[in-house]
């Protein structure tokens, strides 16, 4: 028979585990955007790559064993403080009004999804007792969701466009944007 602490630390460990499934990805993302938004500027071509495919891995395997709380935290926040600068090279250089708004979007989501995110951290001993509970949390996830998407539609319009694609923002069903590419017949 499990004791109540045998049965604490057993969930204890499940959801961590689930939560290791929702921060390592998060990190890999970073790890992707930092490849999309530094390598044309890389003179080694397999190093960075090489490097970052290292760096996630060892990143999975150390997080798994130690367990990072704060530590995941300000990570993943170096992380994305080191995209800024070259995401704010691409989006001085962009021209077209719908690639600028999809990076709008990319940032609106990102602060909206951790104002959420913090606010559920700080008062969820008070919104727990509240008839309709906000779901931050939840919330969040969404958000990020939406992020990465915006972040990734960003980054490709500006790859086109470098490489002379001819890229163009459209949006299916008349709201959802994607990136439209167009390359030349002689690629």
């Amino acid at each position: 028979m499990f004791s109540r602490y045998n049965l604490f630390v057993k969930n204890s460990e499940f959801i961590f585990r689930q939560q290791q499934g929702d921060e390592t990805p998060m990190v890999w993302e970073m790890l992707l955007y930092i490849y999309i938004l530094y390598s044309p500027d890389w003179h080694y071509r397999s190093t960075m790559p090489t490097f970052l495919f290292l760096y996630g891995a060892v990143f999975a395997i150390a997080h798994s064993q130690l367990r990072f709380d704060i530590g995941f935290k300000v990570h993943y926040a170096l992380l994305c403080l080191l995209c800024i600068p070259r995401m704010y090279k691409y989006y001085i250089h962009t021209e077209d009004k719908s690639a600028k708004r999809l990076a709008k979007m990319y940032v609106a989501t990102l602060l909206f999804g951790s104002f959420c995110w913090l606010v559920d951290r700080l008062f969820c001993k008070k919104t727990s007792h509240w008839y309709f509970i906000p779901q931050g949390h939840a919330l969040w996830h969404v958000l990020m969701g939406f992020n990465s998407y915006f972040a990734n539609a960003f980054l490709m319009y500006c790859r086109a466009q470098q490489r002379e694609w001819n890229p163009k923002i459209k949006h299916f069903m008349g709201f959802f944007p994607y990136v439209k590419i167009q390359k030349p017949k002689s690629q």
